[in-house]
């Protein structure tokens, strides 16, 4: 009697994937999708991509330039280093990350950082097109962030920071940012707009304090 083997082969049905074709490798290059340039650092090229917003840029009703009282900032923040300090000491940074997990097996493939340098206002996005580039990358990040003495995140006192520093002492790069003052406008958020806003989320107060909506271009955070 024939086995199911041979019954399948009568068929036309073969097995194991030695007959198919090769797959197709990606021929899209990162700069084919975001504009941006190499920067090389002692660990390798990191890809990185700059944008720079002039005193005419609002970020709906905000202009990146605005006097903003850091005085009372920095006592809601209980640091009074943030009153202190000029804003081009401001580092503002955000991360898109492979979990939000944490712990040795998450990582950062995309870290977004801002300053004022020569009175513009200065983005620079970090990408990952490997997980292989990652100290490169992290290299790149301390060129930006050096001339900085304190951060401003979203969340990041809880998330950014830690994730950072967890990539930054695997591979045994110093963290660049160790004695920054930090200022972490979600918990300042959730004690300003607790009781006048149904939700704290970051999309949600750029559409109602900022009025600001994002475009269908946008990758959404999940």
């Amino acid at each position: 009697m024939p086995s199911l083997a041979d019954k399948l082969k009568s068929l036309g049905v073969k097995a194991g994937t030695s007959h198919l074709p090769p797959p197709e490798i990606a021929s899209h290059t990162i700069g084919s999708v975001v504009a941006g340039s190499f920067l090389s650092t002692p660990r390798g090229e990191a890809f990185v991509s700059e944008q720079v917003f002039g005193e005419e840029y609002l970020h709906g009703k905000i202009s990146p330039y605005s006097e903003f009282p850091l005085s009372i900032i920095s006592q809601w923040a209980n640091d009074a280093r943030i009153a202190e300090l000029p804003i081009n000491k401001f580092a503002f940074l955000d991360t898109e990350t492979s979990g939000v997990s944490g712990g040795t097996g998450t990582y950062a493939f995309l870290v977004g950082a801002a300053r004022f340098v020569d009175g513009k206002f200065v983005l620079q996005q970090f990408f990952l097109r490997d997980p292989s580039e990652e100290p490169a990358m992290l290299e790149a990040l301390i060129h930006f962030l050096a001339p900085c003495e304190a951060l401003v995140t979203f969340n990041g006192k809880s998330f950014d920071a830690p994730l950072l520093v967890t990539r930054y002492s695997l591979h045994g790069i110093p963290v660049p940012f160790k004695n920054y003052a930090h200022l972490d406008l979600l918990p300042l958020a959730r004690r300003l707009w607790r009781d006048r806003l149904p939700s704290r989320a970051l999309k949600y107060l750029e559409e109602h304090v900022l009025v600001f909506s994002r475009t269908s271009d946008e990758v959404p955070g999940y």
